[in-house]
């Protein structure tokens, strides 16, 4: 992938006067003008995980709304259960993402692609820095040798 070096126009140089951008320079210089081959070389792998995960959420959502289960326990009946009410929410904000990420990619909108990127890249640290954690606090219980 080619890397550009990109020097913004004189009214934002006391933001960004350089940095390196990958692939959507003719994007950024240019907006409106298509962004060829270098989108899809990372829409595609962005947007298979983005839908993955988004459809694995709509799947579990439906999973709630549509199973059948032995009627409760006489001593919670009194109580509500929003499980539903929940399920049908996450359905209906992941279809809602999922609309909106594919008309993002649609449009060839750099954002599209930009959260759902930085959301896997944080959720990825995340797990890592949580593994890290708890190797630390794990205590050594191997037993000591006894000396005889």
């Amino acid at each position: 992938m080619p890397v550009f070096l990109v020097i913004l126009p004189s009214p934002y140089r006391w933001r960004a006067p350089l940095f390196v951008y990958f692939g959507f320079a003719e994007t950024l210089l240019r907006p409106g003008a298509p962004a060829g081959n270098a989108y899809y070389a990372i829409a595609v792998p962005i947007g298979f995980a983005a839908l993955l995960v988004l459809g694995a959420g709509f799947w579990i959502g439906w999973t709630i709304l549509t199973i059948k289960v032995a009627p409760p326990m006489p001593e919670i009946v009194d109580k509500r259960d929003y499980a539903k009410l929940k399920a049908f929410l996450l359905c209906l904000i992941t279809a809602g993402l999922v609309a909106l990420f594919l008309y993002g990619v649609y449009v060839k909108s750099f954002w599209a692609l930009a959260v759902p990127a930085a959301v896997i890249t944080l959720v990825v640290l995340g797990m890592v820095f949580w593994v890290g954690v708890a190797i630390i606090t794990t205590r050594a219980t191997l037993p000591r040798e006894q000396s005889k």
